[in-house]
């Protein structure tokens, strides 16, 4: 079982960089659509409807594929295994937290402002889920 469950968590890898890759691409997108658009004077129907909904959208599958990469990974350190370096914590931390974060922080009435919060904490995910693998693996 725990091979399984180890199997699991490295193929969620690519898919969570995927994922938020096009979260990223998705944020950038909305910055040049939405560039010299002031936030006060923008009615809400001005973004691109389907750019809009696919950010939200890959906003909640980032947060939720964290989720689960932490929840397997948990399970694979109850069972007894660890990774080869400990800051493999900290990076499978950040995937978990990243977005989640990021939108605490993020204001919803100043739109801009909130996507350039996401865009970071997607490149910060995509980072800590590429440090994360490298330090994953057992000596």
């Amino acid at each position: 079982m725990l091979s399984a469950l180890e199997g699991i968590h490295f193929f969620f890898v690519p898919v969570i960089l995927l994922v938020g890759g096009l979260l990223l691409a998705n944020g950038i997108a909305l910055l040049v659509v939405r560039r010299g658009v002031a936030d006060t004077a923008t009615p809400a129907g001005v973004w691109p409807p389907r750019l809009k909904r696919a950010f939200s959208w890959l906003m909640v599958a980032t947060a939720a594929l964290g989720v689960l990469q932490a929840l397997i990974g948990g399970l694979i350190f109850l069972l007894g295994a660890r990774p080869g370096d400990p800051l493999h914590f900290v990076y499978g931390g950040i995937v978990l937290l990243a977005i989640p974060i990021a939108y605490a922080y993020s204001d919803q009435k100043q739109v801009r402002r909130g996507i350039i919060i996401m865009v970071i904490a997607a490149v910060a995910l995509i980072g800590a889920a590429i440090r994360a693998l490298m330090t994953g693996a057992p000596h």
